[in-house]
């Protein structure tokens, strides 16, 4: 009796029992990517060069309309979305679709692509406010293309010339180039498919991150300049999928 006086305090602090956790929101091989995504994002440019921009006053940052809440599952690397595999390129945006659709995933949209990049403190850069060269793919020189070749319709012509102007990396070769919500190359690399978000771009498809011969390449700006049956050498994507 007087032993149950005494443990009656404990016991009542005690935690309950763990029951049985709920099941991840999304795969294992995907990240979830959840909060509000703001369509203009200004920041006040501390280094600019060569008509870009390559640091940012840190933390500050005026949010502008619309707001869109984001909450998905994206795939934390890069099409076929593993570690250490080389990004798939050539593929059209129609044909990214069918490859996302056949796992009983999507394409990421526009909006969910910018919020997985600069997390929930609108990062300029995925991993902070200043562009750092080795942080990314996105510093090898450019080499000049055959726009011919590339567009010839002897498969193994255009792999000669894909493969000739090749200098992506295996997925996740850049430790640092993570995003807050932990996905991995979303700047550099390979561009990447997205669907359009914004109503004033031409085609359903765009563009973003851009590759590794583009030293600038941050978390905005899209290019929307290529419609659903582009392909380019350097031009891959990524997956999304609603959290179960």
């Amino acid at each position: 009796m007087l032993l149950d006086l005494l443990l009656a305090p404990l016991l009542a602090q005690a935690d309950p029992l763990p029951g049985p956790r709920p099941p991840p929101a999304c795969p294992a091989d995907m990240v979830l990517v959840e909060g509000t995504h703001f369509e203009d994002v200004q920041r006040i440019c501390t280094s600019y060069r060569g008509g870009h921009c390559y640091g940012f006053f840190p933390g500050l940052f005026a949010a502008e309309p619309r707001a869109t809440p984001v909450r998905t599952c994206m795939d934390r690397y890069e099409w076929p979305n593993r570690a250490g595999a080389l990004p798939v390129v050539m593929l059209r945006f129609v044909e990214a679709e069918r490859e996302c659709a056949a796992l009983g995933k999507r394409l990421c949209t526009e909006f969910e692509w910018e919020l997985a990049c600069e997390g929930p403190s609108a990062l300029p850069f995925p991993y902070g406010y200043a562009q750092d060269p080795a942080a990314c793919n996105v510093s090898k020189p450019y080499r000049g293309i055959s726009e011919r070749r590339l567009a010839s319709r002897d498969p193994a012509v255009r792999a000669a010339e894909t493969q000739r102007l090749w200098q992506g990396e295996p997925s996740g070769s850049y430790p640092a180039c993570v995003s807050p919500y932990g996905a991995v190359d979303l700047v550099g690399n390979v561009e990447e498919w997205v669907s359009t978000s914004r109503p004033e771009w031409p085609h359903r498809s765009s563009l973003k991150g851009g590759y590794w011969s583009k030293p600038w390449a941050g978390c905005r700006g899209t290019n929307d300049s290529h419609g659903p049956m582009f392909r380019f050498y350097e031009i891959g994507f990524r997956c999304c999928k609603d959290p179960s």
